[in-house]
C-alpha cells in the first residue's frame, strides 16, 4: 500500500476543475480513432477520474484538520501561468499544468485537452505508438475548439463562418484541423441520419476512423520534431512522491465537502 501524502488544496482544487473540463460535451461527442490511438465512449470520463480520485472512505486528523484518503491515478504539478507547456510524463505519472489562468479562454483549455489524451492513453493502456499519440492529441485539440464555438453541431447558420474564423495560420497546425473538421462534419451527416430513429444519438455511438493516407501525412509532420521526448522533471521534486501508479493522497475534508 503506497503512503498517503497530503495534498496542496490549490492542487485539490485544480484537479475538480479540469476533470469538469473534461466532463463537458465537447470531450463527450469526441470519437474518432488514428492508427493504434482511439478517443472514444468513455475515454475522457475515465481520465477526469483518474485526475479527481476515487475516495477511500478513510477520514484522518492532522494538526487539528480532518482529511479523507483519496486514490488518484496521476499525480498533478502546476506551473506558474497560462504560458506555461502542458504535458503528461508517462514515465512518472505526472501530468504537469499550467497555472488556472489555462481555464480562461478556449486556446488554454485546448492545450489542458491535449495533455489529458496522452493521459488518457495511458490510462487505457492505448499509448503505443507516439505518433498515433500525438496526432489524435492534436486533433481532439483542434476539435474541442471546434465544438465549443458550435454548440450544436446540427445548425446549419454560421457553422463554416466558425470554421473559418479558427482555421490555424501555421500549415502544420492547419493539417491536424482539417481532420477535426472532418470529425465533426462526420457527425453531422450522423445526426442528420440518425434523425429517422426514435432514440437519439447518444456519444459513442458513432466513430471517424482517420484514413491511412492522412495518417501518414500527419505523421511526416510530427515526426522531424521527435513529437517531443518526455520533458525530465526536477528530481528532487518528483522523488519524494510515490512511484506507483496509483497513489493515496490525503484531501482537507472541508474542500471535499464543499465540492461535492
Amino acid at each position: 500500500m503506497a503512503t498517503a501524502v497530503i495534498e496542496d488544496p490549490r492542487t485539490t482544487r485544480y484537479r475538480r476543475k479540469l476533470a469538469d473540463l473534461l466532463r463537458r460535451p465537447s470531450c463527450r461527442w469526441m470519437s474518432f480513432a488514428i492508427g493504434m490511438a482511439p478517443v472514444h465512449r468513455g475515454f475522457f470520463d475515465d481520465t477526469a477520474e483518474a485526475i479527481e480520485g476515487l475516495p477511500t472512505g478513510d477520514v484522518h486528523d492532522e494538526n487539528g484538520v480532518s482529511h479523507r484518503q483519496v486514490q488518484y491515478g496521476v499525480r498533478l504539478r502546476i506551473g506558474s501561468g497560462a504560458d506555461n507547456e502542458a504535458f503528461h510524463d508517462a514515465e512518472r505519472d505526472v501530468l504537469v499544468v499550467p497555472g488556472e489562468d489555462a481555464f480562461g479562454d478556449l486556446d488554454g483549455q485546448a492545450k489542458l485537452i491535449r495533455a489529458c489524451v496522452h493521459l488518457g492513453l495511458d490510462i487505457a493502456d492505448r499509448n503505443h505508438h507516439r505518433l498515433d499519440s500525438e496526432c489524435a492529441a492534436r486533433i481532439a485539440g483542434h476539435l474541442y475548439r471546434l465544438f465549443e464555438s458550435i454548440p450544436d453541431p446540427e445548425q446549419e447558420a454560421e457553422i463554416e463562418e466558425t470554421i473559418r474564423r479558427l482555421t490555424p495560420e501555421l500549415p502544420a497546425d492547419k493539417a491536424f484541423y482539417d481532420i477535426a473538421v472532418q470529425i465533426l462534419h462526420h457527425l453531422r451527416a450522423t445526426l442528420r441520419a440518425h434523425r429517422r430513429f426514435t432514440h437519439p444519438l447518444q456519444p459513442g455511438s458513432f466513430m471517424k476512423i482517420v484514413g491511412t493516407d492522412r495518417r501518414e501525412q500527419l505523421h511526416e509532420i510530427v515526426s522531424p520534431r521527435a513529437v517531443r521526448q518526455r520533458r525530465q522533471l526536477p528530481r528532487p521534486m518528483i522523488d519524494a512522491l510515490p512511484r506507483a501508479s496509483r497513489f493515496l493522497a490525503l484531501q482537507p475534508l472541508e474542500l471535499a465537502t464543499f465540492s461535492a
